[in-house]
């Protein structure tokens, strides 16, 4: 009997000890990290923008990631005469997929939304008091789709480069991931 406890005891020791042994990770170096960039997109008015890019958290999709960009350029003077006034503006929508080829090196594409705002007035006032001229918008969208290599050092610098149909220009990004 006393032979059949010894053995239920070291049964029990055992389990509870291979209990506490972590399971083997099915990614080693994986680490779920977050990039946000700065964006240069030289379109025809340059805009610059940011990007947030997070690795997907789940392990069996480890290399898998998303993103999600906005780009904006600033207001270029349109020099219409006087009184008549004007600008354009381009803003860009980026978001898709990307996926991990080793630790360091990823590769991205998806959609890209592009529009050419054109801002202006007629040089026409209302005949009241601190009457402001009536302003017009025009925009013209264009979708597109965008491809790129993105290299992650491993201090957290991010740096990629790509190309976006939408613009037919060139994205190049810096940043950090944590």
């Amino acid at each position: 009997m006393t032979k059949y406890l010894i053995m239920l005891a070291l049964l029990t020791t055992s389990i509870q000890a291979q209990a506490n042994i972590p399971a083997e990770d099915p990614n080693p170096g994986f680490k779920p990290k977050i990039g946000i960039t700065a964006d240069y997109i030289p379109a025809i008015n340059n805009m610059y923008g940011i990007t947030l890019s997070p690795y997907h958290y789940d392990r069996d999709y480890a290399q898998w990631g998303y993103y999600i960009g906005y780009a904006k350029s600033s207001e270029e003077d349109m020099n219409l005469t006087s009184p008549s006034e004007g600008y354009t503006q381009d803003i860009m929508w980026r978001f898709g997929l990307s996926y991990s080829l080793t630790n360091n090196f990823s590769i991205y594409g998806g959609a890209a939304s592009y529009t050419h705002e054109t801002h202006f007035t007629n040089g026409k006032t209302p005949k009241i008091v601190d009457g402001k001229p009536i302003w017009e918008e025009e925009s013209d969208s264009t979708w597109g789709g965008e491809v790129g290599l993105r290299y992650m050092m491993d201090s957290g610098l991010m740096l990629s480069t790509g190309y976006n149909s939408a613009s037919e220009s060139a994205v190049i990004s810096i940043g950090w991931a944590m």
